[in-house]
């Protein structure tokens, strides 16, 4: 038994690097369970993009039908939602006896023999989460056994989901896909534990900046005031975190924007050790003067803001203050804030130190 955990333990940290690994380490996880279909699933109808959906022993036609003509009409996600995270669940707990004779819900689940369920409440946000397991049979339910093999998955679970939709949901902010041409306008070093990975051609340019140095474990910085935001971000990263640093060389007025993130979490003994290895990526911009115009309507249009909004952070990101803005407008202070708040939260952040960050990583990336 120890045997086949560890292997769904390997399967599920490695998923989070290889996406399309979650479904053999769900099929390992249904096999220690005894179980038939599961699922591990985050949806948020406000960001549909966002969406993540790993299922094994499942028709891969219930998903699409169920987010699409069932999530809303489900009332079992308000009683997941407001169930203790991740604590297991049955069917007992989030089903109504009302609702088992009108909600159409309980049509739809044996036409894709969905049966007796077994899950936990991994919502984070506004964005439902759900790690379950179902029944083989009708009316089977599961042993004691059972629910404490599954509560012994559930934090693994919820590692590998929600790491991998911060991946997904940087990925989207910052326009990136996964199928980058080698030639890219970035930096990228991988670091392996006590060595260098890999290292593409532009990194090797920046580094001969002379402002970034290279080490066996990651990168230093000739500034040592500023060096240490680099080993504080090191650290976020290798326990799981996804950092943004924002460093400026004096000399030049040179930028460099650095992410790092732990590409492949590493399990062992039940519990995630620290990274084995760290990628480091670098976007480089010259002291130019902020809030290019087709950089604001890029914002604009990924983030849905509304011309009030992409208005409010043109002037932030002119260095305008909120003040002398609103005087221009003939608005209430209070206004201009309310939209700067409002269109904060639709780009994910909450500070315009990162509403800066976030304008650098698309100016880098601007065509």
């Amino acid at each position: 038994m120890k045997k086949e955990f560890d292997l769904f333990l390997t399967q599920i940290y490695e998923a989070v690097e290889h996406p399309d690994l979650f479904e053999g380490a769900l099929l390992t996880a249904s096999d220690l369970l005894q179980g038939s279909g599961i699922h591990l699933y985050t949806y948020n109808p406000e960001r549909p993009e966002e969406r993540l959906n790993y299922d094994a022993r499942m028709d891969p036609a219930f998903e699409p039908e169920y987010t699409t003509d069932y999530f809303t009409q489900d009332y079992r996600i308000d009683r997941i939602f407001k169930a203790p995270f991740a604590k297991l669940l049955t069917d007992a707990d989030i089903t109504t006896d009302y609702g088992l004779k009108t909600n159409p819900i309980h049509q739809l689940l044996p036409k894709f023999e969905i049966y007796d369920l077994m899950g936990t409440n991994l919502t984070k946000g506004e964005n439902f989460g759900w790690f379950g397991v179902s029944s083989l049979k009708p009316g089977d339910g599961f042993s004691p056994l059972q629910r404490k093999m599954f509560e012994s998955m559930i934090p693994h679970a919820n590692r590998a989901l929600h790491y991998r939709q911060r991946v997904k949901s940087l990925e989207l902010k910052l326009a990136l896909h996964d199928n980058i041409a080698g030639d890219t306008p970035f930096g990228l070093i991988v670091f392996s534990q006590y060595d260098i990975n890999s290292i593409n051609p532009r990194a090797l340019e920046i580094l001969e900046h002379g402002f970034l140095r290279l080490r066996k474990t990651g990168i230093s910085c000739s500034d040592r005031k500023q060096n240490k935001k680099l080993e504080e971000a090191q650290i976020s990263a290798l326990v799981g975190g996804l950092p943004i640093v924002n460093l400026t060389d004096e000399r030049t007025g040179t930028t460099y924007l650095i992410q790092m993130f732990n590409p492949k979490p590493q399990a062992s003994g039940g519990s995630l050790e620290t990274a084995q290895y760290l990628a480091v990526k670098i976007m480089v911009t010259s002291a130019t003067a902020r809030a290019d115009p087709a950089i604001i309507e890029r914002l604009s249009d990924v983030f849905r803001l509304s011309k009030a909004e992409s208005n409010v952070i043109r002037a932030v990101l002119s260095n305008r203050s909120l003040q002398d803005y609103a005087q221009d407008r003939s608005v209430r202070l209070d206004t201009v804030r309310k939209q700067l708040k409002s269109a904060l939260y639709k780009m994910g952040i909450n500070s315009q130190k990162q509403l800066f960050q976030l304008y650098e990583v698309f100016r880098s990336f601007r065509g």
